[in-house]
């Protein structure tokens, strides 16, 4: 989480993350309370994301960041059409994959708990969310962070995913400045417990 802010702090154009979770972990998002999220699945480690929406559980997904500067058009947009726009992208990856994905059309509440309850714009295979994400602005653009659920999916796809949000792909190497910021973003907000139940 701590490196998602860092590099948003940092980027000069979009960047895509994608990123594992050493064990299964619980993450809720910034307005969540985190009673709820800890009493979803009490064995496991919580963490409190920047972004919003629900409690997300991280068994085996594949989690992704996309990060637009403030002069990138994406992160000029409104939150429903930005959302809705990299879902679309989204869908067409997962459907060039051979998977009959839709965009969910109907308009409802969203719940606490992230893939229990889909709302416009989710990813649904089958009738079931598959991917959902949250999003955060500020003065530096916009941090995206997203889910997919890949229980029931072949999902082996970094490139296929990184290619279809751009017409040139190259890695980038993250500086160490970049990475101290995170260490000390880690220590001095996300590992607090003032942070974690927002307090």
């Amino acid at each position: 989480m701590a490196c998602d802010e860092a590099l948003l702090h940092w980027v000069k154009r979009p960047l895509l993350r994608v990123f594992h979770w050493s064990r299964p972990w619980v993450s809720a998002g910034y307005f969540t309370p985190i009673h709820e999220a800890q009493a979803l699945r009490p064995e496991l480690p919580v963490c409190r994301r920047w972004t919003g929406g629900g409690i997300v559980i991280h068994d085996g997904d594949f989690t992704f960041s996309l990060i637009i500067p403030r002069h990138e058009a994406w992160a000029t947009m409104r939150s429903a059409d930005s959302y809705c726009a990299l879902h679309k992208t989204l869908t067409c990856v997962l459907e060039n994959l051979g998977y009959p994905v839709s965009l969910a059309s109907r308009r409802t509440e969203a719940g606490h708990e992230c893939f229990a309850s889909p709302v416009q714009h989710d990813i649904l295979l089958a009738g079931k969310k598959v991917v959902g994400g949250a999003q955060r602005r500020t003065r530096h653009g916009l941090l995206h962070q997203g889910s997919i659920q890949t229980s029931g999916l072949n999902f082996d796809t970094e490139t296929a995913l990184a290619q279809a949000f751009a017409n040139h792909v190259s890695h980038i190497k993250i500086p160490a400045s970049v990475e101290k910021k995170a260490a000390h973003l880690t220590r001095e907000k996300y590992a607090r417990e003032s942070f974690l139940h927002r307090v």
